[in-house]
């Protein structure tokens, strides 16, 4: 029965894009802080962790107050606002992740905001999940997003990043003529993290895709309740 609904399926799917970013970025932002920006690892930690905090409480908050105040006009509207803020935070994370060096306070405040955009999601759209599912499938339905979640993105966010890090490294160490690879990891782990506002934009797609199929899957999940 859950496989019937269509705006779970686009759920799911902008779960896995989150966590891609989500754990790509926190996999590898110390290490760009040092490669690209020169950080020791001691001052990238701190830096990093402050960025998380930055932007995991205030995304959280705005993301709280926004979806309370959308979601009393239509239930669909969460899933649009969260592909906007989706779409806003790629050219803000572009921007900081391509910061050369010598512009890191400017690197690190872009990616704090963008970090926060993502943070947003969760208000988002773990209620709008809550709203297309009967109350007796909600923890069923939480666990099935939360494997896809983890799998599809956590697991390979850290993984495509690496190797699309190296990959690059590769082809600018070629480029150059030279045989040695460690100077070209900063330029190689700067372009591959250039995926993440890509993504962005297609977590904004496919939040715009559930929104317009959401109103639809709920009227047919009250349809269903009130047969029952």
């Amino acid at each position: 029965m859950l496989l019937r609904i269509t705006t779970l399926w686009w759920i799911i799917l902008s779960g896995a894009l989150l966590n891609f970013n989500m754990y790509a970025l926190g996999t590898f932002l110390p290490a760009f802080m040092t490669r690209v920006h020169r950080y020791s690892v001691a001052r990238a930690g701190v830096t990093c962790g402050i960025v998380y905090l930055i932007g995991g409480v205030f995304g959280g908050l705005l993301g709280g107050q926004l979806g309370d105040r959308v979601g009393s006009n239509a239930r669909n509207v969460r899933l649009s606002r969260a592909a906007i803020i989706a779409l806003l935070t790629a050219p803000i994370m572009f921007y900081g992740i391509t910061r050369p060096a010598g512009f890191a306070p400017a690197a690190l405040a872009a990616i704090a905001i963008a970090y926060g955009g993502f943070n947003t999601y969760y208000a988002f759209v773990y209620s709008s999940i809550q709203d297309i599912v009967a109350p007796n499938q909600r923890g069923f339905t939480m666990s099935v997003y939360f494997m896809a979640m983890y799998l599809c993105g956590a697991s390979f966010g850290p993984l495509l990043t690496g190797g699309l890090s190296d990959h690059m490294a590769r082809r600018a160490m070629r480029a150059a003529g030279a045989v040695k690879l460690e100077a070209f990891r900063a330029v190689g782990l700067q372009q591959a993290m250039v995926i993440m506002p890509i993504l962005s934009v297609g977590l904004a797609i496919v939040l715009y895709l559930g929104s317009r199929t959401m109103t639809q899957d709920i009227a047919q999940r009250d349809a269903r309740m009130q047969g029952l």
